[in-house]
């Protein structure tokens, strides 16, 4: 039953995600004609320098609207499907909360992950004939990065493994953080959604001010303990932070959603 769910999810989220991505796909190639044609009519380079600028910022923007678009369309379907009137039928499917939340956590992340796939895409054929003294610094800088990983890698495997299990709690947590704030915000009887755009404000603050705080602490746990133990706490939070929104959603789905459906 969650495979049927997760196919469900994707096909509500692929039909509108796919325009957006189109569009960014559409826009790469435009923009990479348009920057030939400038840089082989126009004679003013500054009138060139400021065009260019102006193509680039548009396709800046396009990619950061599908990747949000990817976002919002994932907070927006557990949003309609178990908090509007589409939830009487979403809770009348033969499945458990505990499937419900998996099946739009997966699909939401499948959908973010294409998003970011498609920008990487867009960006390669964007980059297509370009100056080679820019393909050459983002060749370098490609390998550079490739080069760093390696070593970490060979050297301490076990720090890379860390950091990597640290990714995997730390990618799902924004949107099981964001699902825990909706199902919270469902539970006042009027003004719902203005009081949950509050809460989303008030965990931002929080957040932004804990990081800032302890961001030091950690960097001189690395230095001066442990890398290890610094990586090892982070998961721990990541993964005491992704359990709780997860099991604290499950608990308002089961209980508490007759009251707020």
């Amino acid at each position: 039953m969650v495979r049927k769910l997760l196919k469900h999810e994707l096909y509500a989220l692929f039909r509108v995600l796919v325009f957006l991505a189109a569009a960014v796909l559409l826009f790469a190639v435009t923009g990479r004609i348009l920057i030939s044609v400038v840089a082989a009519q126009t004679g003013d380079s500054s009138v060139a320098d400021t065009l260019l600028i102006i193509i680039i910022m548009f396709y800046v923007f396009a990619i950061f609207a599908l990747v949000i678009g990817a976002y919002a369309l994932g907070i927006n379907r557990f949003y309609k499907t178990l908090f509007t009137g589409e939830g009487y039928m979403t809770l009348s499917l033969p499945v458990t909360p505990v499937q419900l939340i998996v099946g739009k956590l997966l699909s939401s992340l499948i959908a973010i992950f294409a998003a970011f796939a498609v920008s990487v895409i867009s960006m390669l054929i964007f980059l297509v004939g370009w100056n080679f003294d820019v393909m050459q610094m983002i060749y370098q800088t490609l390998g550079a990065l490739g080069e760093t990983i390696s070593q970490v890698i060979s050297l301490d495997p076990l720090s890379f493994f860390e950091r990597l299990l640290c990714y995997i709690f730390e990618i799902p947590m924004f949107l099981l953080v964001v699902f825990a704030v909706i199902s919270v915000g469902q539970l006042f009887n009027s003004h719902r959604k203005a009081v949950t755009f509050g809460i989303l404000i008030g965990v931002y603050v929080v957040w932004n001010i804990l990081s800032t705080a302890l961001m030091p602490q950690f960097m001189n746990l690395e230095t001066y303990v442990s890398v290890h133990l610094a990586n090892w706490i982070k998961i721990l939070i990541y993964a005491a932070i992704d359990v709780g929104s997860f099991f604290f959603i499950k608990y308002i789905i089961k209980n508490k959603v007759n009251l707020i459906a």
